[in-house]
Formats: structure tokens, C-alpha cells, sequence
């Protein structure tokens, strides 16, 4: 099959245009109760209190989804020319970050129930694995990158591309036991991060 005729930087305005518009989406999860003005003053303030959850699986998608746009930008720069395996799993990271709005609704509204949450967690891991993917094919076609990649440098990317799909499959097992803290195991990411940049902190990129 010939490769799809798609330059660059049109699949990363398409890129860009998604994830902004999927990050800004996220927000719509948040409905304000409505209130007649007498009730407003006494009730408001306590029934937005009531949305912790809710604003909680909106801050763990913003932010998520930002390292996602981040990590894409980086894997990009090693991009000198967009080839079919590059646009099918571009295309399949796009369908996730276009369903994460829904499935970040699902586990704000119902965050006490494992099959909501889990479905979250799953979403964020399909969207990990392709990521995971994307570097794998890059390290494995380089005609069709813009600098050569050493193995030291594909481990790093393995590892760091790594991260985040475990930590979504330790949120789905630690659902089994608790559906709500489950999505904190996302916290996790920020440390796991850390040590990852502190193990190559020697490498010269």
C-alpha cells in the first residue's frame, strides 16, 4: 500500500486542533445545578462542594491529556516525513483523546462505581499503549526520522513511554478495591517521571 500523502505539519495541526478542543470539552462535565434565586445564597456553594469528584476527573484529564499533547510534540521533532503507520497510529491516538471527555464524565459522575472508573482507566491505557507504539515504529523505521536514534536514547523513550499505561493498569487493579482512589494512582506519574529523567540525568539530550 502507497504511503498517505499527508505532510507534516497538517497531521500536527490536526493533532493540535484535537487535543485543544478535547482539553476545552473536558469542561462540560461540570454543570452547575440550577437554583432559583431564593435557594441560590444556601445552596450553591454546598452543592458545587458536592462535584469533588467530578473535579477531580477533570484536573487528572486536563493534565494528563497535556503530557500526552507534550509527549506527541517531542515525538514529532524525531518525524522528517509522515509515512501510512505513522497517520494509522496517529489517527488511533486521536480516538482515544476524542473519547476521554466522555469517559472522564462517566468516572466524575460516578465515581463509586468500578465499571465508570475502570472505563477511564482503560482509556488512558489504550491511549499509553499507542504512544508506546508510536516510538517503537520510529526506533524501528529510521527513513523515516529526522535524526538517527541511539538504543540508549529508544530505551529512554521505551521507559518514559511506558509510565503512563502502567499506571493506568494499577488504577484499573486498585479499582477492584476502591473505584474513587483509584484515580489517584495518576499522581503517580510526576514521581515516576522524576526518577526517569534522574536515571538518564547523565545523558547528554
Amino acid at each position: 500500500m502507497e504511503d498517505l500523502a499527508v505532510s507534516r505539519n497538517r497531521l500536527e495541526a490536526l493533532v493540535d486542533g484535537i487535543f485543544a478542543f478535547a482539553m476545552t470539552l473536558l469542561i462540560t462535565g461540570l454543570v452547575i445545578p440550577h437554583f432559583l434565586k431564593a435557594e441560590a445564597e444556601a445552596k450553591l456553594a454546598v452543592s458545587i462542594g458536592e462535584m469533588k469528584s467530578e473535579f477531580i476527573s477533570f484536573l487528572i484529564s486536563f493534565f494528563v491529556l497535556a503530557s500526552f499533547w507534550h509527549r506527541h510534540n517531542w515525538l514529532f521533532h524525531h518525524v522528517r516525513r509522515v509515512d501510512s503507520g505513522i497517520m494509522r497510529i496517529t489517527l488511533f491516538i486521536l480516538a482515544f483523546v476524542v473519547v476521554l471527555p466522555f469517559t472522564t464524565n462517566i468516572s466524575g459522575d460516578y465515581s463509586h462505581v468500578r465499571f465508570a472508573v475502570d472505563l477511564f482507566h482503560i482509556n488512558i491505557f489504550s491511549l499509553g499503549l499507542f504512544f508506546l507504539i508510536h516510538w517503537w515504529y520510529l526506533t524501528r523505521n529510521p527513513h523515516i526520522t529526522s535524526v538517527v536514534i541511539s538504543s540508549r536514547d529508544a530505551a529512554k523513550g521505551m521507559l518514559g513511554a511506558l509510565v503512563t499505561p502502567f499506571i493506568a493498569a494499577l488504577g484499573f487493579a486498585f479499582s477492584y478495591i476502591n473505584p474513587s482512589l483509584s484515580m489517584a494512582a495518576y499522581i503517580l506519574i510526576i514521581p515516576c517521571a522524576a526518577i526517569l529523567k534522574r536515571c538518564f540525568r547523565d545523558d547528554p539530550s
